[in-house]
């Protein structure tokens, strides 16, 4: 809780606008929560990435994060992609079609929005379970992204309520199918410079060695996610691959052909806190030779 009954009052610092995408002439304000004096509260990760970004401007980091989501019906709870009476996954993925897809409509709508509000997605996409979607981000410096990813959380949120759905961000919103995941992808000035074999192996080798924290921030019910099914990696090892999309880590072939490029972390949950996260794939890389 950021206040109780008798201690209720809190400073809010305004840290980046948007132009609100729901009224006309409106702005949308990000703040911190802060005591009184300026301390920013215990639930405030966002000063402690503030911190860390500061002391790793070197690396010139860029992020980008895959978003998943998952749409419920909001009586049931269970997820709309249901309706099509799904027997397996294969045909929803970037699919088209009324027997493929359901909530392109919120989708779209979302994409305007967050366009008004100035916040640039670099896709939207079906995903593998009917009813769930993903949109990414382009990459980012690590503030940017992790506060436009907030913000466009809210601005899902909001369209969601004309339309009838309910957004859910659990890792495994159904036992049967694909969980929900948040992946990020990273680079540096180095890695996007050269990659080679060393160099990548300097970095996996911290990645690993950081395997167990770093899981802690990849969000609640990881593991639920996480079976080592459902192109996911076990959680209780860490595993990296060329184009595996059933690795903790994933190299794309692309990189492995140029010597450069960025890697994907395919651990984090759809309900990750990405100020946590950017800051522990942030404290890792430090670790490497990459700096």
């Amino acid at each position: 809780m950021q206040g109780d009954l008798k201690d209720s009052d809190r400073m809010l610092n305004p840290v980046r606008s948007y132009k609100d995408p729901f009224v006309e002439d409106g702005y949308l304000v990000l703040c911190e929560v802060c005591y009184h004096d300026g301390t920013p509260h215990e639930s405030n990760f966002r000063s402690k990435l503030l911190a860390e970004y500061a002391a790793s401007k070197d690396l010139e980091a860029w992020f980008g994060l895959e978003q998943e989501v998952t749409f419920l019906n909001p009586v049931t709870k269970q997820p709309l992609g249901l309706l099509l009476q799904p027997e397996e996954q294969g045909q929803y993925y970037c699919g088209a079609g009324r027997e493929n897809i359901i909530g392109r409509d919120v989708m779209l709508e979302f994409e305007d929005r967050c366009a008004i509000a100035g916040i640039k997605l670099a896709g939207i996409n079906a995903e593998v379970m009917p009813g769930q979607w993903e949109w990414q981000t382009p990459p980012q410096e690590a503030l940017v992204v992790s506060d436009n990813l907030w913000v466009s959380r809210y601005i899902l949120a909001r369209v969601s309520e004309d339309m009838g759905v309910e957004v859910s961000y659990a890792p495994k919103p159904h036992p049967d199918y694909n969980g929900a995941g948040c992946h990020a992808n990273f680079s540096t000035r180095e890695m996007r410079h050269q990659l080679g074999a060393g160099l990548l192996g300097d970095l996996l080798h911290v990645l690993e060695e950081d395997h167990v924290d770093h899981l802690a921030v990849c969000g609640e019910g990881y593991a639920d996610r996480m079976s080592g099914e459902c192109e996911t990696s076990d959680w209780k090892t860490f595993t990296w691959g060329y184009g595996d999309r059933g690795a903790s880590v994933r190299i794309p072939q692309k990189v492995k052909e140029d010597g450069a490029g960025y890697v994907e972390d395919r651990r984090p949950c759809a309900n990750i806190d990405p100020y946590k996260l950017v800051f522990s794939l942030l404290q890792t890389t430090k670790k490497s030779t990459l700096l």
